[in-house]
């Protein structure tokens, strides 16, 4: 594992929210057991189809408001959603919409979503 002081962290944490460089790949195996067919599914409605409530996702899949509450939680986790609350309501939100995972070095990188039309 490579060690790096402070300082270059900082540095190239400032680099990367400048736009001067892209931030580094994360690890992926968290990611990759998370990611089960019902995960991927629940992406791409999001993608897709950009519900306003979870109840509109729980509509969509057909699975219980618990099951889907709890997947998306977990793809927030990791950064690939984000759950807005609006009062009483949460609206799923794409982050990512392209994802790419280095099986050789365990890491991923992601593209963002396009903002809603």
């Amino acid at each position: 594992m490579k060690r790096t002081s402070l300082a270059s962290l900082r540095d190239e944490m400032r680099a990367v929210a400048r736009g001067a460089c892209a931030p580094p790949p994360r690890p992926a195996a968290q990611l990759l057991a998370t990611l089960s067919p019902e995960a991927l599914e629940l992406l791409g409605i999001v993608l897709r189809e950009r519900p306003a409530t979870i109840a509109d996702v729980v509509r969509l899949t057909g699975r219980s408001q618990p099951n889907v509450s709890r997947s998306l939680q977990q793809l927030a986790g990791h950064g690939l959603v984000r759950l807005v609350r609006t009062g009483r309501e949460v609206r799923p939100e794409p982050l990512v919409r392209t994802l790419r995972v280095d099986l050789s070095e365990g890491t991923y990188e992601t593209e963002p979503a396009a903002a809603p039309a």
